[in-house]
């Protein structure tokens, strides 16, 4: 972890205006990013609906599973440069060699992971369509490096705006194109030319300039003559988060992957629909634990006690306040709601919905405790607790597949996140950093959740 100049200064010895200023920040770039994935979310939901009803079964089964090929893939483009590089980029006097390093991670794990990932045996996906899938992946947001700039420099309302306009163009020209009857080919290919545009955009800001020369001449040419030399200990440095984020990608989407390989397309359609409905609205969390993750950085690296507690209880406390109501209305209504007005062949998606649901917040929890472990550089660790996760997903699926697959998907993943979560709480204890997670009102939320659901179900 680099080093920061300077020292911390004395407790109370900060003003009330620089207390103030950063809260602020926070307030601006958490409302600013969550807007955009509100948004996004209403167009994806809206485009997931166009999909289900103009698609055949098979056509609908063969693009939710290469969206889930396609988010794997994202985290195994970067590997974990973007969470290594948006680290570097919050205190970093000199972007552009951080650009080019990163930039050299990306492309070198962006090969590997489509060699890699080529392998898998997903029935409905042909080749030609997979390679399509990682050239998406390569060109997602998450995997940006302009925008992995933004983020460390908190200009997330920068990046909100910037995502809002692409995702809008990108949903629009794949409704079209599923309106008009194209193929799946097509829809990806819409796909990838509006995330290519989106970076020719954002070459042009002024706002990203700093990243393409800082410094003088010499210096420049100097980062260029060391830049290769310290690509190899960037990819060393950066392997343990990458597997930590691939894993947990991989983890977000072994349900749908694993029923494409053994389970029927209705299978697949039915449990992939209740995950997209559900899991979308994990995108807010994802706002809430961004938009403080530079702050977070920054206070571990003056050892600022303090604060760190104060920044992960702010974010812990944001996410219950948000997620534990809209889970409980979603499992109360959903299924009712369902009933009244959708078609009957919704009803199995309702149900899976409303398992999912404590599944979901354990998830929004989850993604705040991953951005605190990593920032305490406990990754290696971080990697076996989210591998056992991943086989408690994987078990669960099997122990209830003779209900159905999906029901035993559903219940799978709450359970494997349950799992990853208490696994990373002891992680922080046993190392012995003050992480501020709220243990008790977390687990109390979880419980009323999962009655909640149970009690719905039956």
């Amino acid at each position: 972890m680099s080093t920061v100049a300077g020292s911390p200064s004395l407790p109370g010895a900060q003003s009330t205006s620089e207390v103030a200023k950063p809260v602020r920040q926070f307030r601006r770039n958490v409302l600013s990013s969550a807007g955009g994935n509100v948004v996004n979310i209403v167009l994806q939901l809206g485009l997931l609906y166009l999909l289900h009803e103009t698609l055949t079964t098979a056509a609908y089964a063969m693009m939710l599973t290469a969206t889930a090929l396609i988010g794997v893939s994202e985290m195994a483009s970067d590997y974990g440069s973007r969470l290594w590089a948006t680290r570097e980029f919050s205190f970093t006097a000199r972007p552009v060699r951080i650009l080019r390093l990163s930039a050299w991670c990306k492309v070198f794990y962006t090969i590997v992971s489509a060699a890699v990932l080529t392998l898998l045996p997903l029935n409905n996906l042909t080749l030609p369509i997979a390679l399509l899938c990682f050239a998406i992946a390569s060109t997602q947001p998450s995997t940006d490096p302009f925008l992995w700039y933004l983020r460390g420099r908190e200009r997330l309302d920068v990046e909100a705006a910037i995502m809002l306009v692409s995702r809008t163009l990108a949903v629009t020209g794949m409704a079209l194109a599923a309106w008009m009857q194209m193929s799946i080919p097509w829809l990806l290919t819409i796909w990838l030319l509006t995330n290519i545009g989106r970076m020719g955009f954002e070459a042009t800001l002024s706002c990203v300039r700093p990243v393409f020369g800082d410094g003088t001449a010499e210096e420049a040419a100097d980062d260029r003559g060391r830049s290769m030399s310290s690509v190899s200990v960037v990819l060393r440095e950066v392997f343990p988060v990458g597997t930590t984020l691939f894993l947990t990608s991989l983890f977000q989407r072994i349900g749908v992957l694993l029923l494409s390989i053994f389970a029927t397309d209705l299978d697949v359609s039915v449990f992939g629909t209740a995950f997209r409905l559900v899991s979308t609205a994990g995108f807010l969390s994802t706002s809430m634990f961004v938009s403080s993750f530079a702050a977070l950085v920054r206070a571990i690296e003056i050892n600022d006690v303090r604060s760190v507690g104060r920044i992960v209880r702010r974010e812990m406390h944001l996410v219950s306040l948000v997620f534990v109501p809209a889970c409980l209305l979603g499992i109360l209504f959903c299924i009712p709601l369902t009933r009244a007005l959708l078609p009957a062949d919704m009803l199995p998606v309702a149900q899976a919905m409303v398992i999912l649901c404590p599944g979901l917040y354990l998830s929004c929890i989850n993604m705040g405790m991953k951005y605190t472990v990593n920032a305490w550089s406990l990754n290696w660790p971080d990697v076996v607790a989210v591998v056992i996760g991943i086989l408690i997903f994987a078990d669960s699926i099997w122990m209830f597949s003779h209900i159905s697959w999906s029901v035993g998907a559903a219940i799978g993943w709450g359970a494997g996140e349950g799992g990853v979560l208490l696994l990373r709480i002891a992680l922080l204890r046993y190392a012995g950093k003050p992480s501020g997670v709220p243990v008790a009102s977390i687990l109390m939320s979880t419980c009323v959740l999962v009655v909640a659901a149970f009690w719905a179900i039956h």
